[in-house]
């Protein structure tokens, strides 16, 4: 579960989409009639299927998705060759598009009156498919008229367990000393455990990007174990193929909230009207203290004090609930490093001078891969360590370019070939001679003209 193969691109999103999917079938053991209903709700849902025109999932494959995840992990869930490749289909693709759009177009369509619809197009007395095929096909794609007219729903959800379920959101902090002068706001990042509202991790940051959110994320699994879900919104940087390959590696299921319906982040938000009401309120407002200070301080009073109050939803402290459960608390295996899990993955070329560049800075690779592509993996926070791995393998450790290094060394003069004998052939030349040739052969053959002239006289 905790280490991702090599495959390409393409493979690597398939694999993510799927088990983003099947991730709330595996990551917890269920009874066979709670996994059965939980892939019904994942199928009963339209998706933006990469590689594929398809919309909608049948329950038989995301059950099966699942159980090549349980024997293989996360490379298992990679596409495989089909063994009817070449084959036709039931219902062909055009045939398929057709009766979405008609049955999108009116819900109510009968499938009685879509075979007609569809024997009349085709211009047939017989039926195109047959009505077994066609009730099938509806069901699988989610096109039935009670899955097109049942409305959304919204459950409001509390975990059974901590760390079932882990919200996580950011809050524009307040201005901080800049380094070198100056003052820079402050976001900070906190990701809080949702059946006993503690803070597995929380921080102030520089700025909001995805190098932020995933020091939050790694520090917060050190100190609190792997969560099974963790809610997030619809940014960007929670969107990144980074998170996704890092939750895929480590088992985490990742869950967007749908846009305007932040119910299921509801408890981080309250948690950040604390922070402002308990926390930020009573920070000095003469004096601007430093990012590091204002960390400092943050978890001084989460430690003593938020996390040692009793919680008014809970009547118990959200410390003590959450000891309550840790025998449930899913751990990475003790070989597992957590700094390398969290590691970036980016393509690279490299160019002529066996250099490739990385955030601003060249970075030397061997000679042999000069041309070529490949990957590295590196700490987003610590670029002095950055590991360079060609077609799955890991080869060396790159090194930071020093101009003012490279300047001093005495530069490499290439090793001479031996001098080769020579061939005596010139272009030229050649021509030359080959001129002369003619020249003689034509003066040779005027000479026999003349001779044969002579003889007949």
């Amino acid at each position: 579960m905790f280490r991702v193969g090599h495959m390409d691109a393409r493979a690597e999103k398939i694999a993510l989409f799927r088990y983003a999917l099947i991730a709330p079938l595996v990551l917890e053991t269920l009874p066979r009639g709670e996994l059965t209903r939980r892939a019904e709700e994942i199928a009963a849902r339209k998706y933006e299927i990469p590689y594929s025109q398809r919309i909608s999932l049948s329950v038989d494959t995301l059950l099966d998705w699942a159980l090549r995840y349980r024997r293989g992990g996360f490379p298992a869930l990679a596409p495989q060759p089909r063994c009817d490749r070449g084959q036709s289909r039931v219902v062909p693709p055009q045939l398929a598009e057709l009766i979405e759009r008609l049955k999108r177009e009116n819900p109510h369509r009968t499938g009685m009156t879509l075979l007609r619809e569809l024997a009349l197009v085709s211009g047939t007395d017989s039926p195109v498919i047959s009505a077994a095929t066609l009730y099938r096909f509806l069901k699988q794609r989610g096109l039935t008229t009670r899955q097109l007219l049942a409305a959304p729903a919204h459950k409001k959800f509390e975990a059974e367990r901590s760390n079932q379920i882990w919200q996580s959101d950011m809050l524009f902090g307040p201005y901080v000393q800049r380094p070198g002068g100056g003052r820079m706001q402050a976001f900070l990042y906190a990701i809080l455990d949702d059946a006993s509202r503690l803070i597995p991790h929380a921080e102030f940051y520089a700025h909001q990007g995805l190098d932020a959110f995933l020091d939050c994320l790694r520090q917060a699994v050190a100190a609190r174990g792997l969560p099974t879900r963790l809610y997030v919104d619809n940014a960007k940087v929670y969107r990144s193929s980074q998170l996704a390959r890092i939750a895929a590696a480590i088992g985490i299921l990742i869950t967007h909230t749908p846009p305007y319906q932040p119910e299921g982040r509801g408890k981080v938000e309250r948690w950040f009207r604390s922070v402002r009401e308990q926390f930020l309120a009573n920070l000095d407002p003469q004096r601007t203290l430093s990012l590091l200070e204002l960390n400092q301080r943050l978890w001084v009073w989460i430690e003593q004090v938020y996390h040692r109050s009793e919680h008014g939803g809970l009547g118990i402290t959200p410390l003590l609930r959450w000891q309550r459960d840790i025998e449930h608390v899913r751990q990475l295996p003790p070989a597992a490093d957590l700094r390398r899990l969290f590691f970036y993955r980016l393509n690279r070329l490299v160019r002529r001078d066996s250099t490739f560049l990385l955030r601003g800075q060249f970075y030397e690779a061997a000679p042999q891969f000069a041309g070529q592509t490949i990957e590295i993996r590196f700490d987003p926070l610590d670029l002095s360590e950055v590991e360079i791995y060609f077609q799955g393998e890991r080869q060396a450790i790159a090194r930071r370019v020093d101009a003012v290094i490279n300047a001093q060394l005495p530069s490499l003069k290439p090793l001479l070939a031996p001098a080769p004998q020579p061939t005596g052939i010139n272009f030229i030349e050649l021509l030359e001679q080959k001129q002369q040739s003619l020249e003689r052969d034509h003066d040779q053959e005027h000479d026999e003209d003349k001779d044969q002239t002579k003889n007949k006289d």
